[in-house]
């Protein structure tokens, strides 16, 4: 081998070496680019990251996240410190049922029980209750009464406000139970409740059940009486209640839509996801009218993984009795999973239809502050794999800018840039993506060069051996 082609040698190498060194962030090297339009002469801004920004990170802590100014800069910036969230879900007592009865015409009621005024089936009557619960959840009230699919609870002395009810019933099983609420001052007038939800039961190995109910919005209790009823449902009763509650400012969720599924069977479907934002909670829901179906959520971060059940939960879209409105379920928390596949299953011999179910990923709000050093315009930027945290502490931006990071000016994100996916390299299936992956590839290089100088200098060995002068 000639001197030449040694030099050669270590020129390849040096060149495949130096992109592995150079790592410092670009603009153009991220996924998702947006405009910032910030108002004059300020010195800094907040903006909240979109949900086509979520969609591109490639890191689950959002360090894939850079603003740059005109000239290419990232600029200093961090995260503002989320809500304080509570150290547990605050809950209320619990409230015991006390079982309302129909008595026959004529019929005396039982001592210390009281009337309560209903409208059942569109006319309004009396009901019966024992206020002291005497009689228990089986015992009637007085001979020829008739025990009501509904029951009364005394939450007057109830001082919080409420998000959510909790129930402890007895239900029979796969069958969802949809409950109607209504609350009285003097069990006379009631203000009927919007309840989000069904509650059920499932047999088998997932165990998937719900017993809570969401309020639309949230509901103050003291003084009032509240009434539960669970109309044309048998082997249902409703022990007791309590209740969750309601945060004083609730941070809504950023919501994204998945594209349609991949078919993976006929009880299966799966999304690749090609971000790694935590997922604070899945909403699935279908496209057919009066169906319901059970349900497991599964996920993993390899194809080689094998599948770990995330959530379970039942998919359903069911008409109202009566002309009563469409209810629909919640969307299922997955308590911040990151995963790059989502599989959802069909549950108790179900099946699911090619198009039959619609998702959506719901992530924690993320808000961005930063300092806005140098000449507009200023770009947001996101998802770029491999790179390294830059953000610094909220604490230390809000000592250094004059006004408290709430109060910085909100900047609008404007025109968006998206790149396009790049192809895979020849090495794309060997080394794996970001740090570890260019670390690799820096050794592979720097081995292969070692090897490369090991065989020039044996075939100049040889050379020198045979008496052959080197060529030049």
């Amino acid at each position: 081998m000639s001197t030449t082609s040694c030099k050669g040698a270590l020129a390849l190498c040096a060149a495949l070496a130096g992109p592995c060194l150079a790592d410092a962030p670009k603009p153009q090297e991220f996924a998702w680019r947006a405009a910032l339009e910030l108002p004059a002469a300020t010195s800094g801004a907040r903006v909240a990251l979109p949900p086509e920004a979520l969609l591109q990170l490639q890191s689950s802590d959002a360090r894939d996240v850079r603003v740059f100014n005109a000239a290419g800069e990232a600029v200093a910036f961090g995260f503002a410190a989320p809500p304080a969230a509570a150290a547990a879900e605050q809950r209320t007592r619990r409230y015991n049922a006390l079982p309302l009865y129909s008595a026959a015409p004529g019929a005396r009621p039982a001592r210390g029980a009281v009337q309560v005024r209903i409208d059942s089936t569109g006319a309004p009557g009396s009901v019966w209750v024992q206020m002291d619960g005497a009689n228990g959840r089986t015992t009637a009230a007085a001979p020829g009464s008739t025990r009501l699919n509904a029951a009364l609870f005394d939450t007057r002395q109830e001082k919080q406000p409420l998000r959510a009810l909790e129930l402890q019933a007895e239900l029979p099983a796969n069958v969802p139970v949809r409950i109607s609420g209504a609350t009285s001052a003097d069990l006379a007038q009631w203000r009927p409740l919007e309840l989000r939800g069904r509650i059920y039961r499932f047999d088998g190995p997932d165990g998937m059940a719900n017993t809570t109910l969401e309020l639309e919005q949230p509901l103050q209790l003291e003084g009032q009486y509240l009434r539960l009823g669970w109309e044309g449902q048998d082997g249902v009763a409703v022990n007791s209640v309590g209740g969750l509650v309601a945060a004083a400012a609730p941070v809504a969720r950023v919501a994204a839509a998945l594209p349609p599924p991949t078919v993976a069977g006929p009880t299966a479907l799966e999304w690749p996801l090609a971000f790694a934002t935590p997922v604070a909670a899945l909403a699935l829901s279908t496209t057919q009218a009066n169906s319901l179906v059970p349900v497991r959520i599964l996920g993993r971060n390899d194809a080689a993984q094998p599948w770990r059940t995330l959530a379970s939960t039942v998919v359903y879209r069911l008409q109202g009795a009566n002309g009563a409105r469409e209810t629909t379920n919640p969307a299922v928390p997955l308590g911040g999973a990151t995963v790059r596949w989502l599989r959802v299953e069909a549950t108790h011999g179900m099946q699911l239809a090619p198009g039959a179910l619609r998702a959506s990923v719901e992530f924690a709000p993320l808000q961005v502050v930063f300092v806005a050093s140098g000449s507009p315009p200023f770009q947001l930027a996101a998802g770029r794999a491999g790179t390294d945290a830059a953000a610094l502490p909220a604490g230390m931006l809000a000592g250094s800018l004059p006004v408290k990071l709430s109060e910085l000016p909100e900047a609008r994100v404007g025109a968006v840039q998206q790149r396009e996916a790049a192809a895979a390299g020849p090495f794309a299936s060997v080394f794996p993506q970001g740090p570890a992956g260019r670390s690799l590839l820096l050794w592979a290089v720097l081995g292969g060069g070692v090897l490369l100088l090991g065989g020039v200098a044996w075939a100049l060995f040889r050379q020198l051996k045979a008496g052959t002068p080197p060529a030049a």
